[in-house]
């Protein structure tokens, strides 16, 4: 059975994807609406009053309080059986704290941030229309494209954009086509070399259980070859840099900040993902400002800071 919401335009082959909060969804999707649609909804259904909300919105209402009442007393938990010395994340206190990130803290903030839910909403839809392209055009490669895929190029592009922030950001006027089309090619070369340089191993993932295929060669294996995903990413970047900069009138840092939130919902395991975890996780923790410390025991909530090795 397909899930199907009139606004969207990619399927799901099972109706927990869009909430999702736990890595290994092989979804029908290709991970294009996984984890962020419904975080996105559930912010729109809080903003309306409840008097005026419509049945659906209600429903929305009543199942993010549930997940949000969930994800609360996991971190929580966690939380009280963490020790001072401890100074790395256990897998499960990065499952508790992401699950609780993506869902009561970014969630209040787009709630609080109609306006930048709403530029974040539009880019979700970016990614499923180019996440469609490819299924349509081969059939098969869902469990690929989920597989850490679009959080890949997200989290690229804001590298990509961190880089040359100065730059552009003193020429506005120059974020033309030329522009993007810099900005697409220098994507793909992140892309293509993150996927190279993960096996999707988690920091203190133990030598036995580590994989050991690069989820580059993963895709090759599957028929996503090169040429098809450098294509994807070049579409995709060349939509969402094209609509942003002409909505923000080639200011960059919002887009930084949209593009770092939609990276952290869409990501099946910030903890396994390398690039999502120093380009958005870090440095959205540092700024304090969606993600919020006070949230959180300190000592816990300063294990997510730091940049670490993952393993090779």
């Amino acid at each position: 059975m397909f899930f199907r919401e009139e606004s969207d335009m990619l399927t799901c082959t099972g109706s927990s994807c869009r909430h999702a909060v736990s890595p290994g969804c092989e979804c029908g999707c290709g991970g294009g609406n996984h984890g962020a649609l419904a975080r996105l909804a559930w912010a729109a259904a809080l903003t309306v009053p409840a008097p005026q909300r419509t049945s659906d919105q209600n429903q929305q209402v009543v199942t993010a309080a549930a997940q949000r009442s969930r994800a609360t007393s996991k971190v929580k938990g966690q939380e009280n059986s963490h020790r001072r010395s401890r100074k790395k994340p256990r897998r499960a206190d990065a499952t508790a704290f992401f699950e609780s990130t993506r869902t009561v803290d970014i969630v209040d903030w787009l709630v609080a941030n109609p306006s930048e839910r709403e530029k974040i909403q539009w880019m979700a839809r970016q990614v499923g229309d180019v996440c469609e392209q490819v299924l349509t055009q081969h059939p098969g490669t869902h469990a690929r494209l989920a597989d850490h895929f679009w959080c890949d190029v997200l989290s690229a592009l804001v590298q990509v954009l961190t880089e040359a922030l100065d730059e552009i950001d003193k020429f506005p006027s120059r974020v033309s086509q030329l522009v993007v089309d810099i900005l697409a090619a220098r994507t793909w070369e992140a892309v293509h070399a993150q996927r190279a340089g993960s096996k999707g191993n988690a920091p203190s993932q133990r030598k036995t259980s580590r994989k050991t295929v690069s989820r580059a060669d993963n895709d090759l294996v599957a028929g996503l070859h090169e040429a098809i995903l450098e294509k994807a990413v070049k579409n995709l970047i060349t939509a969402l840099m094209t609509g942003v900069t002409e909505a923000t009138q080639g200011t960059l840092d919002p887009i930084v900040l949209q593009l770092r939130v939609l990276a952290i919902l869409f990501c099946p395991d910030p903890y396994a993902h390398k690039a999502v975890w120093d380009y958005c996780v870090v440095p959205m923790l540092k700024q304090g400002i969606v993600i919020r410390s006070q949230n959180y025991l300190q000592q816990f909530y300063d294990m997510f800071k730091q940049k670490w090795t993952w393993p090779t």
